[in-house]
């Protein structure tokens, strides 16, 4: 607001950009696989190999649900590793020819030490989904991203690890709700009065369907963002008098969450199977908590 021979007054009010996705698609229902091998060297020693193999139950998630993590950690090496996974979300903001990067660690998940010369394996280990935006990766300013990240920890050495990229929706996954007439509740009248009958029944009365569409579970709930509260003020507010900013300089983003999430089955034990996996729990996950539980995560790749 101008006002003459006074100081001027303003406000902001901020806004939240998100990208529609349903991850019920079908491009968003497959696997992601990933696997990677190294050897350790030591002056002229070299160890047996150090490999991780890993897939997720599918590619599209919302914030509340939870990643099936499955992985094989094979060490070959004379030293103790300890596996872990990581949600990481990435923005990328472009303008004018510049770009700027940032990197949040969300999540973290760990498991058991796997000893020198043994094998460990986790079987749809889930990874818990925080409040958080969801994937923007069609828009040419700003670019959301997320990934799984499972490594190993190795002692005395750079960390063996892997990618598993994942994207955040907005629709929350639908199960599928198999229907069968056999068990409606018309079938079982019509039977029951003809079922000590040797005549044949008259035919049902006209339907528009006989096999309605699954039902939908209950819309998804909002909360607020993992971040919490963000200011509004920015470098060109600092030169403005006290007060000239007039209401409320905080904003809380919310994004959709769903509550009390149940893992649809996973149909890959087939998998597991083909890809040489177990279907033993040894090296299973054994704590899943928020960043900074685990100091020595902190640094990537060490």
């Amino acid at each position: 607001m101008d006002k003459p021979w006074s100081f001027n007054h303003k406000t902001k009010k901020a806004f939240t950009v998100i990208s529609p996705i349903d991850i019920n698609r079908p491009e968003y229902q497959t696997q992601v696989e990933n696997s990677v091998e190294k050897t350790l060297c030591c002056w002229l020693c070299t160890s047996g190999p150090i490999s991780i193999t890993s897939f997720t139950d599918r590619r599209g998630y919302c914030p509340g649900e939870s990643i099936a993590i499955s992985a094989e950690f094979d060490n070959h090496s004379s030293r103790t590793v300890i596996p872990y996974a990581t949600l990481y979300q990435t923005q990328a903001f472009f303008a004018s020819g510049k770009s700027r990067i940032r990197r949040t660690k969300l999540t973290v998940l760990t498991g058991l030490p796997i000893a020198p010369g043994t094998r460990g394996s986790w079987d749809s280990q889930l990874l818990k989904i925080p409040a958080v935006s969801p994937s923007i990766v069609n828009c040419c300013v700003m670019k959301v991203d997320y990934y799984v990240k499972v490594a190993l920890h190795i002692p005395g050495a750079y960390n063996l690890s892997l990618h598993l990229p994942v994207i955040i929706g907005t629709v929350p996954y639908r199960r599928a709700h198999p229907y069968s007439f056999t068990q409606s509740h018309f079938y079982r009248e019509t039977h029951a009065q003809f079922v000590d009958m040797s005549f044949l029944p008259l035919p049902p009365p006209y339907r528009e369907t006989l096999t309605p569409p699954p039902p939908f579970e209950d819309p998804p709930t909002y909360v607020e963002s993992v971040g919490g509260a963000v200011n509004l003020n920015d470098d060109e507010d600092d030169d403005d008098e006290p007060g000239s900013n007039m209401g409320d300089l905080t904003y809380t983003p919310m994004y959709t969450y769903v509550y009390n999430y149940r893992p649809p089955p996973l149909p890959h034990s087939t998998h597991n199977s083909e890809m040489g996996l177990p279907l033993s729990t040894h090296g299973k996950v054994t704590k899943c908590k928020l960043l900074n539980i685990y100091p020595w995560l902190s640094v990537d790749g060490s």
